[in-house]
C-alpha cells in the first residue's frame, strides 16, 4: 500500500515539485518573469530594434558562457578571460588594421593564439598542480598589460570592408544581426559536445569525482587541458567578431568581461564545484543578463545598476535552488 501511495504522489499532486527541482525549468521560468516584467513597464522594451541590439550585447556574453561552462563542469574556472579576450582583440585589430593581414586569416590566427594560451593554462593547472583561480589571476594582470603592449596604448580602427565585416558585424536576411548566428552555432555545438559526445561524458566524470574518473580511464588532465583550450580559443572567435562588428580594437577591450560571463554560467545553475551545469541554463543565464542591462538603462538608470541586479538576482536563484532541491528531497517517495 506504501508503494501504491508513493506512485500515486509521484504522478499525481507533487507533479510540480518535480519541475521545481528541475534547474532547467528554475532558470528558464525566471528569465520568462524578468522579461515579463520589464515587458510590461517599459514601453520601448518590446521594440524589434531594442530586442535584436540586446540579444547582439548577448552574443559575446553567449559565445565566452559556453567555453566558461565546460570549465566550471570540470571543477576549474578561469578569471582572465576578460584580459584574454581583450588583448587577442587588440592583436586581430593590430594584425588588421595596422599591418593590412586579411580579417578572417587574422581571425584564425588569433583563435589559435587563444587555444595556445589555453593549453599552456591548462598545462600548469593540470600537470603542475598549481590552481586555476591563482594561474588566471596572474593571467589576468599579464593579458591586460600585454594589450597595452602590442597595442602601443592605442586603438586600432579597421576600415571595414569586405566579406568579414558583413560575417561578423552585418545582417542576416537584412533583419537578423551576424553576430546572434555566431553565438547560436557556438552554443549548438557546445551543447551537442557536452551532451552527446563521449568528451561531454569525460567532462561530467572529471567534475563529479576526478580521482573515481581516473581511475576510469578517464584522461583527466588531458580533459581539463582542452576545456582551457576550448575557453580560451572562444575568446579569440569572440574578439574577432566583435572587432569586425565594432571595426575597432581599443587596449581596454573586455575590462571586467570575466565577471559577466561567471556570473551568467552560475546564474544559469553550473555548480561552481563542478560536476553540474549545461549550455542551455548559461544561455538563458547570459540573457537574463542582456535583459536586466536592456531594461535597467530604458529605465534610465545606468549600468552599475545591472551589476546591482545581477548580483541579487543570483543570489536569489541560488537561494531558490537550495529550497527546491531541499523539497524535492524531503518529499522524495521511499520505494
Amino acid at each position: 500500500m506504501k508503494r501504491e501511495m508513493a506512485l500515486l504522489n509521484i504522478h499525481g499532486g507533487n507533479r510540480w515539485r518535480r519541475v521545481l527541482v528541475n534547474r532547467t525549468y528554475v532558470i528558464t521560468l525566471t528569465g520568462v518573469v524578468i522579461f515579463t516584467i520589464f515587458a510590461l513597464s517599459v514601453d520601448r522594451f518590446l521594440t524589434t530594434e531594442n530586442l535584436l541590439n540586446m540579444l547582439r550585447e548577448v552574443a559575446l556574453l553567449g559565445i565566452l558562457s559556453a567555453g566558461m561552462t565546460f570549465l566550471l563542469i570540470v571543477g576549474e574556472i578561469d578569471i582572465s578571460i576578460g584580459s584574454t579576450y581583450g588583448f587577442l582583440t587588440v592583436l586581430i585589430g593590430v594584425l588588421v588594421a595596422r599591418h593590412g593581414w586579411n580579417p578572417w586569416l587574422g581571425m584564425f590566427a588569433v583563435v589559435a593564439v587563444g587555444a595556445l594560451i589555453g593549453a599552456a593554462t591548462g598545462v600548469v593547472v593540470s600537470e603542475i598542480g598549481i590552481p586555476s583561480f591563482v594561474v588566471t589571476l596572474a593571467e589576468l594582470v599579464a593579458y591586460r598589460s600585454g594589450a597595452l603592449l602590442v597595442s602601443g596604448e592605442q586603438p586600432s580602427v579597421a576600415d571595414g570592408v569586405g566579406s568579414f565585416y558583413s560575417a561578423s558585424g552585418g545582417y542576416i536576411g537584412g533583419t537578423v544581426p551576424s553576430l546572434i548566428v555566431w553565438m547560436v552555432l557556438v552554443v549548438m555545438l557546445g551543447a551537442i559536445v557536452l551532451t552527446r559526445t563521449k568528451f561531454g561524458y569525460h567532462v561530467y566524470a572529471t567534475g563529479g569525482d576526478a580521482e573515481a574518473a581516473r581511475n576510469w580511464g578517464i584522461p583527466v588532465a588531458r580533459v581539463k587541458v582542452l576545456c582551457f583550450v576550448l575557453m580560451s580559443a572562444l575568446c579569440g572567435l569572440g574578439g574577432a567578431l566583435v572587432f569586425g562588428w565594432l571595426q575597432v580594437a581599443a587596449p581596454a577591450t573586455g575590462t571586467g568581461l570575466e565577471f559577466g560571463v561567471i556570473a551568467a554560467v552560475v546564474l544559469g545553475g553550473t555548480a561552481l564545484q563542478g560536476g553540474r551545469g549545461s549550455v542551455y541554463g548559461s544561455l538563458i543565464g547570459a540573457i537574463i543578463i542582456g535583459i536586466l542591462s536592456s531594461g535597467l538603462v530604458l529605465l534610465g538608470l545606468s549600468q552599475q545598476w545591472r551589476d546591482v541586479a545581477t548580483g541579487g538576482l543570483i543570489l536569489f536563484v541560488a537561494t531558490l535552488d537550495w529550497f527546491v532541491q531541499n523539497i524535492g528531497k524531503r518529499h522524495a517517495p521511499a520505494l
